[in-house]
C-alpha cells in the first residue's frame, strides 16, 4: 500500500497524564504516569494500491456481497435484512461483553412480550444498526455531527455510555486491563486534544467517491478506531461505520451481511490486524483489507445459504397451511414471518391489512397446521412463534462466530 499522506506519518505523542484526585479505583490509579499516545496520519488524501492477494480478496468479497443482493431479491426473502441487521448488533455488542439475549426473546420482546431490560438495550441497538444503514442509503455527507448521532443511538441501549452520550471525548482514555490508570495500557489513542480534527479529517475520507468501497471501509473502521473519539462505545459504532459505508456505496443496498460475526469468532485476528495497520506500514495496510475482504466474503456467502433455508423454511410452511389463495392471509402473514419471528394478534393486523377476526382465525389454523407455536399462556395478549426459524437464525450465528453467537436455546 502507499503513503498515508506522502511524508506524513503517525507520530507518538509524550506527556505526564494526570489523574483525577479524587477519581474512582485503587490508590495506584490515582499517580501520574508518563504515557505516549499514538497520532495517526491523516488520510483525508489517503491512495492506496493494493497487492495481488488483496485484489483478490476485494474481488470475492464484492462478488459475494453482489451476490446476495440478487439472491434475496430473487427468493422474494428481502425481510432477511431485518435478520442479518439484528445479527450484526448482537455479534458487535456481545463483542464488548454485552449481554445479549438470544433472538426467541428479542422477537418476543418486540412483539409486545413483557419488559426485559436486557432486551430492550439489544433492541436499542439494533435500532442503531438500522437507522445508520438507512441513513448512509442517501446523500447526506458524513459530518462529525452524524457520528455524533451515531454514538448517541448506540447510547441509548447502554446505561454505561449515557453519561457521554454523543459527545466526543476531553480525556485521555486507553485500551488496556486496567480501567482505571493507562500504565500498562495495550493501546493509547491520541489526546483527545487532536481528536476533533482527526474526526474532521475521517469524515473527509469517508465523503470521498474516488475510493474503493472495501477499501474505504477498511480504512475509515481502523482509522476511527485507532482515534477511539469517545469515551467508550468505539467498536461498537465503528463497526456500524463499517456497514454504513457498504451502504453508502450502493454495494449492500438491500442487505449487509453482518461481519461483527466473522470478527467476533477470532478477537486476537481482529486486533493484531489493526495493530498491524497502525505499525507495520504498507504491508501492515494490506493485511488489514485482506481480513475485513475475508470476513466480509465469508459471512456473505453464509448469508446467502442462509437465505436459501428462509426460503425453504417458508415453502414447508405453505406446503403445511390449509388457506391456499395466495391473498389468504395465512399466505401473508408466512411471507412476513422470517422477519418477525415472533407475531401477535396487533402485529398481525398492521401487517396484512386484514380484520381482526381474520388474523385470529389464521393465527389458529397455522398454529393447527404446525407453523406457529403459541409461546404465551392465556387467551389474552397471546403471541405465536414461527416454528423452525430461530434454529436456523440461532445455528447461522453459532457457525459464523464460532460459538460466541448465538447461544439462545433452540427446539
Amino acid at each position: 500500500m502507499a503513503d498515508r499522506d506522502p511524508g506524513n506519518a503517525f507520530r507518538v505523542e509524550r506527556y505526564l497524564w494526570t489523574p483525577e484526585l479524587d477519581g474512582p479505583g485503587p490508590k495506584r490509579a490515582r499517580v501520574p504516569a508518563r504515557i505516549e499516545a499514538y497520532v495517526p496520519a491523516p488520510i483525508r488524501r489517503l491512495e492506496l494500491s493494493v497487492s495481488s492477494a488483496a485484489l483478490r480478496s476485494m474481488s470475492d468479497a464484492e462478488q459475494s456481497v453482489t451476490a446476495l443482493q440478487h439472491h434475496t431479491a430473487s427468493l422474494g426473502v428481502e425481510s432477511l435484512s431485518a435478520q442479518l441487521l439484528r445479527s450484526e448488533a448482537i455479534a458487535s455488542s456481545q463483542m464488548e461483553g454485552v449481554a445479549v439475549p438470544s433472538n426467541r426473546t428479542l422477537a418476543k420482546v418486540t412483539a409486545g412480550g413483557r419488559h426485559h431490560e436486557n432486551a430492550n438495550a439489544a433492541l436499542e441497538a439494533i435500532a442503531a444498526v438500522t437507522d445508520a444503514h438507512e441513513w448512509a442509503a442517501g446523500t447526506e455527507p458524513f459530518t462529525v455531527a452524524i457520528v455524533e448521532r451515531l454514538h448517541a443511538a448506540v447510547a441509548r441501549g447502554d446505561r454505561a455510555l449515557a453519561a457521554h452520550a454523543g459527545a466526543l471525548r476531553t480525556k485521555q482514555n486507553w485500551i488496556g486491563p486496567d480501567p482505571h490508570t493507562p500504565v500498562g495500557a495495550d493501546f493509547m489513542p491520541p489526546p483527545p486534544d487532536d481528536v476533533p480534527a482527526l474526526m474532521d479529517d475521517l469524515c473527509a475520507f469517508l465523503n470521498r467517491p474516488d475510493v474503493p468501497p472495501l477499501v474505504q471501509a477498511a480504512a475509515a473502521h481502523a482509522q476511527f478506531e485507532t482515534i477511539h473519539p469517545f469515551a467508550d462505545g468505539n467498536g461498537r459504532v465503528g463497526r456500524i461505520l463499517l456497514g454504513m459505508v457498504l451502504s453508502r456505496s450502493g454495494l449492500a443496498t438491500d442487505v449487509v451481511p453482518p461481519i461483527s460475526l466473522v470478527l467476533s469468532r477470532d478477537r486476537e485476528a481482529y486486533v493484531s490486524g489493526l495493530t498491524a495497520w497502525r505499525f507495520d506500514g504498507p504491508a501492515g495496510a494490506d493485511r488489514w483489507v485482506r481480513v475485513i475482504c475475508d470476513a466480509l466474503e465469508e459471512v456473505a456467502t453464509a448469508s446467502r445459504g442462509l437465505a436459501d433455508e428462509i426460503d425453504a423454511l417458508q415453502r414447508d410452511w405453505r406446503a403445511a397451511s390449509r388457506h391456499r389463495r395466495s391473498d389468504a392471509t395465512a399466505e401473508k402473514l408466512i411471507a412476513v414471518l422470517p422477519q418477525l419471528g415472533v407475531v401477535g394478534l396487533g402485529e398481525g393486523v398492521a401487517r396484512t391489512g386484514r380484520s381482526q377476526e381474520q388474523v385470529r382465525q389464521a393465527l389458529n389454523q397455522m398454529e393447527e397446521d404446525g407453523i406457529l407455536r403459541q409461546v404465551t399462556v392465556g387467551k389474552r395478549n397471546r403471541q405465536w412463534e414461527s416454528v423452525g426459524l430461530f434454529a436456523l437464525l440461532d445455528e447461522f450465528e453459532r457457525t459464523l462466530s464460532g460459538g460466541t453467537v448465538g447461544a439462545g436455546e433452540t427446539r
